[in-house]
Formats: C-alpha cells, sequence, structure tokens
C-alpha cells in the first residue's frame, strides 16, 4: 500500500490500514501520518460515530514508534484548553494506553483531572467556562471507565465540595451522573449516595441535586403551541431549539393546526424562519401534500438548507415525474448532491448506473456536509431495490465515506445485498468504529461455523 493510500484509509478509520500495519515489512514509513491521526481529530462526527481511541493505539501500537507517539500524545494533552472534541480524541488515545498499562498515560489523565478541578474551582465568571466544564465532565466519564467505581466515589468527593459550593446549579452534571447510573447500575448510585448523604454535606447536595435532575427529567414537557412555533422560528432562536420546537409541535398537531403551520411555513419571506417552519416536513410521519409549484421553486432557491428541505419533502412522495426530475437534475449538474438524494428515494434498477456514476463524481470534503446525505440516501437506495447492486457503487461508498457511522449501514446493507466480501469483512474487524467491528465478528462466526454433514 502507498503511504497515499494508506493516509486515506487510516484517516477514514478503515481496518485495511491496521492490516497494512501488521503485514507489511517496514511500518516505521507510515509514522508522520499515525502521528498526525493521533494528535489531530480527523472524525468526521465524533457525536455520531464514537472516539478512534481504540484504533490509534493499536496504529501506534504497530507502528514501531509506540513510546515516541503515547509522549507526543501526553504533551499534547497536557496543553490543550479550548478544543473540546481534539480533547475528548486526546482522552480516549490515552485511556487506551492506560487500559493496556501505561502508567504515563493514566498519570497524565489524572494529572489533568487535578488541575481542571483546581482550576474551576477558582472561577467567577461561570457562563464563560462552559467548553471547560464539558470537557471536564467527558474526562470524569473516562477516569469511571479506567477506574471503576472508586473514581466516581473521588469525583463525587471533589466536586460536591470544590464546585457544587460554588455554582450547584452549573456544575453538576447530568451527563457524568447519568454514564454513571448506567455504567454502575441505579441501584448501587443511589445506595452510595445515600449513605454518605448522612457523612458529608457536601454530598448531601450532590445528593439533593441528582434527586432535582430526576424529576425533571420524568416531567413531560408540555406541547408548543402554533405562537411559541412561530416567535421561535422568526426571533432569532438558534436553530436546533426551533427545529426541536417545531418538531413536538407537529407530531402533536390536529390536521388543521398542521395546515396553519405548512401555511405560515409558505407565506414565510425569510429563509432562515422558513427553514425552521418546514423542518417537520421532512419526516415521513407528518404528512402534509404542500402545492408541486411551491416545492418546485424551493429547489431552486439560493438558500443551500431551503433548496435541500425541498428536495426531502418532494422525495416522500415518489412518482415518475419526481423520478425524472431527480434525473434531469444530475445529468444537468446543477445540484447533484441534492439529485442523488431525490433519484435514490424513487429508484429503479436503470437508475443504478447513473447513481453510481453521480456518487463519483462527489468528492467527500470535511468541510462540506453536502455530500454526506448524498452518501446516505445512495446507500438506502440501493438497499431498497430487489437483488445484487450491478454496479460497485456500495463498496465505492464503503471506501470513500467520512463517516464510520455511515459505514456500518453501508457494511450492513452490503451483507444483505450478498456484496460482503471476506476481504472487506477481515477490514471490518478492525474498523475505528466499534459497531462495524461487532457486526464484522457476528458475520465472521456465522460464515465460520462448522459445516455439519451433509
Amino acid at each position: 500500500m502507498t503511504k497515499t493510500a494508506f493516509r486515506k484509509d487510516f484517516l477514514r478509520g478503515l481496518g485495511s490500514a491496521l492490516i497494512e500495519l501488521q503485514s507489511c515489512a517496514d511500518p516505521t514509513q507510515f509514522h508522520d501520518i499515525i502521528l498526525y491521526g493521533c494528535l489531530h481529530n480527523t472524525t468526521y462526527d465524533m457525536q455520531c460515530e464514537g472516539t478512534r481511541g481504540w484504533y490509534l493505539h493499536q496504529a501506534a501500537k504497530l507502528s514501531g514508534h509506540e513510546a515516541a507517539i503515547e509522549q507526543a500524545v501526553c504533551q499534547k494533552f497536557s496543553g490543550i484548553s479550548k478544543d473540546t472534541w481534539l480533547f475528548e480524541h486526546l482522552t480516549s488515545i490515552l485511556y487506551n494506553f492506560a487500559m493496556d498499562g501505561s502508567e504515563a498515560a493514566k498519570n497524565a489523565l489524572y494529572d489533568k483531572y487535578d488541575s481542571m478541578l483546581n482550576e474551576l474551582s477558582r472561577k467567577r465568571k461561570f457562563q464563560q467556562i462552559c467548553d471547560r466544564r464539558d470537557m471536564f465532565d467527558w474526562l470524569c466519564i473516562w477516569l469511571t471507565s479506567l477506574s471503576g467505581f472508586g473514581a466516581f466515589k473521588m469525583i463525587v468527593d471533589d466536586i460536591s465540595e470544590s464546585l457544587l459550593t460554588k455554582n450547584a446549579d452549573f456544575f453538576f452534571s447530568d451527563w457524568f451522573y447519568s454514564n454513571s447510573e448506567h455504567k454502575f447500575g441505579e441501584k448501587r448510585i443511589e445506595q452510595y449516595l445515600q449513605k454518605q448523604s448522612d457523612k458529608s454535606p457536601y454530598i448531601r447536595a450532590y445528593y439533593k441535586k441528582a434527586k432535582e435532575m430526576s424529576n425533571r427529567s420524568q416531567k413531560e414537557r408540555p406541547i408548543p403551541t402554533l405562537d411559541e412555533v412561530l416567535a421561535s422560528a422568526k426571533g432569532g432562536f438558534r436553530s436546533v431549539s426551533a427545529r426541536m420546537l417545531v418538531m413536538r409541535f407537529a407530531k402533536n398537531a390536529t390536521p388543521e393546526d398542521l395546515e396553519k403551520l405548512a401555511q405560515a411555513a409558505m407565506n414565510e419571506p425569510n429563509a432562515e424562519a422558513q427553514v425552521q417552519l418546514l423542518w417537520a416536513f421532512r419526516h415521513d410521519n407528518i404528512i402534509y401534500a404542500f402545492p408541486e409549484e411551491f416545492l418546485l421553486r424551493l429547489s431552486q432557491s439560493s438558500d443551500e438548507q431551503l433548496r435541500s428541505l425541498a428536495y426531502e419533502i418532494i422525495g416522500k412522495t415518489p412518482s415518475p415525474k419526481t423520478r425524472e426530475f431527480a434525473r434531469s437534475v444530475i445529468q444537468s449538474g446543477a445540484d447533484i448532491e441534492n439529485g442523488i438524494s431525490l433519484l435514490a428515494k424513487n429508484l429503479l434498477p436503470k437508475d443504478e448506473i447513473l447513481l453510481y456514476d453521480a456518487v463519483k463524481s462527489i468528492h467527500p470534503n470535511s468541510d462540506r456536509r453536502d455530500w454526506h446525505g448524498a452518501y446516505m440516501d445512495a446507500e438506502k437506495g440501493i438497499k431498497s431495490m430487489r437483488g445484487k447492486p450491478k454496479t460497485n457503487i456500495l463498496e465505492y461508498l464503503y471506501r470513500n465515506t467520512l463517516c464510520s457511522w455511515c459505514r456500518e449501514f453501508i457494511v450492513r446493507t452490503m451483507h444483505k445485498k450478498g456484496v460482503l466480501s471476506d476481504e472487506i469483512l477481515s477490514e471490518c474487524l478492525l474498523d475505528s468504529n466499534s459497531e462495524v467491528q461487532s457486526f464484522a465478528k457476528r458475520i465472521s462466526q456465522y460464515r465460520n461455523r462448522p459445516k455439519g454433514n451433509v
């Protein structure tokens, strides 16, 4: 494998890179690429994919320069202050080094814990340190994975005395607490806090916040009114908040209220607000028959989000007309990514070659998101067709997507369609995505099971 090919596969998290390190005569030739991958967060979407700590640790072990890479990661980790995703990336690598017996990695994690606890305890302007608090939460979660229940007790003792006394509402972490319940069991957590509350006023305060959090999570959120939805869309709310609000409204709306929402969306002159109001209609379980001329007009909008929404809504009602429209969009080259998504929802076997050629014309780029939806929809389109694909479109998607979360679905579809080769299956066993690994392991066990006597 050339260094260029290795870099491409390695930065995507493909198992083929680890196989190359295992089998090549001189893995040290890839040292600079491995070091770069360890010191930079190259995961496309960590929130969906998870971290690559195991994968990168394996690469470091196979590189011939394990100690040097670990030292470089420790050094970068000790000085990081703002980049939350890079912090999570480096923490996950050090966790895997520590789990493999490295005292240096373990000490680096605990030293960072001590310094961040001290730093947060001295802060007064809490709204300015949200990222640092979130990074500290990440670290606490990794430490409980590394050191078990003893780490949980240490962390609760520390934050209840050093942080909650400063600002309990700000420093109590629902995230850390819920993760600990999942790891150690709700009953064990409850019993420990209840017992320690009798001994420590600080842990009593922590236990009180935990109860408040539990009570809040059990309360049902009220269904928003149409006026509240309209106000959120027009009033400069964060897009995520506005979209969650409109989704809750639309899921519970009467046909009359849904009609009013649709009319408000069609009459909204502001593109950003119109996106928020139309967001719910992209989901399959929310049905509304928009005028075709309205959707076609939106598909020509200069606003990228409005265009994409129009294609999604058009695609909810497959028809010969929308299929031909999708083909014409792709063939004209006017909007290939959205054309792929629309064609995939209207796909006939005769369209596969056009779809494959269109997919190959897209070059995934971490700075852009439009390719991502097109790749996802192309996989779904092939999955919906009967029989094996006649092209190598699924393998192309597998090798070129930047998103390992999507790669899991591609691999599953390859298996379903009977095109998951033994070579790719062996790569999947070493994939950066643990779900891909787990699926590949099950399929490998099935394929390698002893054959019965005939």
